[in-house]
């Protein structure tokens, strides 16, 4: 059987959730998870494109007693997941010390409290089924320090240890977690930190004044091409691969 037919016939009528769909790498994964035919829930705060979703949860991804109950709700609707696919991201620049306290809360509830409430949430349910997947996007910020980038880089770092502590919880039970680590991608927080048309080019050459290497690659990622390889950790495909960090970013932190 081929590839393609392989993963449409895992997928057909599962149900994934996706959160961070509105735009970006989550968008891109939403987009390859129903073209398989899997009935994706997606949740963000925003959505630029619906047509993919089963179902469009909006929340606020930062306030986790509310997405606690929401996901309880989901599970007593008979919506629980096959796959749960962590997605969603926000950035917080400045440093240490001109940090606010709200800066930093705002980050690690969304980066790394949101996936907890995920995981936490979904873990009975998978146990039960004693198969599917769990895959965190995090970023290679998770081991490797940036200026002005604290509190994105703790919360990845948190949400990476996060996804593989879960991973060893529960192996015995069937059910695989393992994280992508992408680097510079072109997605809307990339550009979001541009400064004019040379963006694209000053991120691909590094900087070295910040002790931030360049991309041997040559280029920055695409959403699609994170969104093609969360598919593949998330299914059979990869039915003996749990607990990895797999580092997507061109070469910029060999």
């Amino acid at each position: 059987m081929s590839y393609d037919a392989r993963l449409n016939q895992e997928y057909q009528d599962k149900v994934v959730w996706i959160s961070g769909v509105g735009q970006g790498i989550g968008l891109a994964t939403a987009q390859r998870f129903a073209a398989l035919g899997a009935k994706v829930i997606g949740f963000d705060r925003q959505f630029s494109d619906t047509e993919a979703l089963y179902k469009a949860v909006h929340c606020d991804l930062a306030d986790l007693a509310q997405l606690d109950t929401i996901l309880s709700e989901l599970l007593s609707q008979g919506l629980a997941p096959y796959n749960l696919i962590n997605v969603a991201g926000v950035l917080e620049l400045g440093n240490v010390e001109q940090l606010s306290l709200t800066q930093w809360q705002h980050c690690q509830n969304v980066n790394a409290g949101a996936v907890f409430t995920f995981i936490r949430a979904c873990t009975p349910h998978l146990k039960a089924l004693k198969r599917g997947a769990i895959v965190t996007v995090g970023s290679n910020a998770a081991h490797t320090p940036r200026q002005q980038m604290a509190a994105y880089c703790a919360s990845k770092a948190a949400v990476t240890q996060l996804t593989l502590s879960a991973g060893l919880e529960l192996a015995n039970f069937g059910v695989r977690c393992n994280v992508i680590a992408p680097g510079s991608t072109l997605t809307p927080m990339q550009t979001g930190m541009w400064q004019d048309e040379q963006g694209a080019q000053r991120v691909i050459e590094g900087f070295a004044p910040q002790y931030k290497l360049g991309i041997p690659l040559k280029k920055l990622a695409t959403a699609e091409e994170i969104a093609d390889s969360v598919v593949f950790l998330a299914s059979k495909l990869s039915s003996h691969t749990t607990m990895q960090i797999i580092t997507i970013d061109g070469g910029a932190t060999f």
